[in-house]
């Protein structure tokens, strides 16, 4: 349940879902009230249109996208932004709120044209709506977009690492002059009840937190990819898999497994490799009749690839971004060896301990 989030659509090439808590929301509104539900989605669609212009901008530099998912705080666009030029991450990132921005003043322009009504307050509000999203998004406060503006404008004159880290300062003095600004509001705010006020705090805690959680995994990345740069896909890379060609059937694959002693089973379909990652548990006669004369396709999934020359943390990045356990390694279009996330991240691990135990003994200053 976790992770369910059904698919509603594909735009310009790229899957929309709807994660399962957004669901709930949705809901929630609807069984309020049905003007509620439809304010939410109107405010969604924005916050799509938002992540759309994120993920076009993204596709138009040749920046894969994976997916978008919304999300009932807002959405997010899976982009494989690791390692990434800084002028690039920086248009990426603006073309969110600017998008929101052009919304706005439409939206404000049809307003001020409209004659009064029901109608115009619905477009007045998104006039609203659109503004606080753009200019809330320009705040430079992880895991915002304002955030990743600020850390690729540091980047002309500081190293990625440093530029992170400045910019996750000051997404926490934010987040502490938000918390602080929450308890000044409420203790200032006359007329209002009590379970109102403790809304309010409950509420505003959740996102401090949900912020300083995503500033901590912004640092959290570049002290991984700063530390570990100078790893070599050879010191995580496997070969222990079996590369089939496409059209193999179900009964001859595991006598293969068997002989070379693995469950991992890769062909190439076209210019896309594929993991045979749905392997059976069958008990009847009937049920293993019918599935040893399938294709191995059948119980296939794409499997994610880098080039052969990236580094490990490009790997476990990609993984995180496609939520895969298994990457592949290419090199002229050719799979030259397998990463699975387990050992890789153990790897990484013990490398950022020794690098930190070398320099804390050295009394070097990171």
């Amino acid at each position: 349940m976790a992770n369910f989030s059904p698919m509603i659509g594909k735009i310009a090439g790229i899957d929309v879902q709807l994660h399962w808590t957004f669901i709930l929301l949705l809901l929630f509104s609807l069984a309020i009230s049905l003007p509620l539900f439809m304010i939410f989605v109107l405010l969604f669609l924005f916050v799509f249109l938002h992540e759309l212009a994120h993920s076009i901008t993204a596709k138009n530099n040749n920046i894969p996208v994976q997916k978008i998912i919304l999300y009932p705080l807002g959405g997010g666009s899976v982009i494989d932004m690791d390692d990434i030029e800084p002028r690039l991450e920086f248009r990426i990132s603006l073309a969110g709120p600017l998008s929101n921005f052009f919304f706005g003043f439409v939206l404000g322009a049809i307003s001020i044209l409209m004659p009064g009504g029901f109608a115009k307050s619905i477009i007045q509000l998104l006039f609203l709506l659109n503004i606080l999203l753009a200019a809330s998004n320009i705040i430079p406060w992880f895991p915002l977009d304002g955030g990743r503006i600020l850390r690729s404008y540091l980047q002309k004159k500081r190293s990625f690492f440093a530029s992170t880290e400045i910019t996750v300062k000051a997404s926490n003095i934010i987040t502490i002059l938000f918390i602080i600004g929450t308890f000044i509001f409420v203790y200032l705010s006359n007329g209002y009840s009590l379970l109102y006020k403790e809304t309010i705090v409950v509420f505003d805690l959740f996102i401090a937190i949900f912020f300083y959680g995503g500033a901590q995994a912004e640092m959290q990345s570049a002290y991984v990819r700063n530390y570990t740069s100078d790893l070599q896909l050879s010191a995580v890379s496997s070969k222990n898999y079996i590369m089939l060609k496409p059209g193999v059937k179900m009964g001859s694959l595991y006598n293969e497994m068997l002989a070379h002693h693995t469950h991992l089973v890769i062909f190439k379909q076209g210019s896309e490799f594929r993991l045979v990652s749905r392997l059976p548990t069958v008990i009847s006669n009937k049920g293993v009749g019918n599935m040893i004369k399938k294709d191995i396709a059948y119980f296939s999934s794409p499997l994610p690839v880098i080039p052969y020359n990236a580094k490990p943390f490009q790997a476990l990045t990609k993984m995180q971004i496609y939520e895969a356990g298994i990457i592949g390694i290419v090199k002229n279009g050719k799979l030259t060896g397998i990463i699975q996330r387990q050992h890789l991240e153990s790897v990484l691990s013990l490398h950022i301990s020794k690098f930190s135990k070398l320099h804390k003994g050295s009394n070097v200053k990171q």
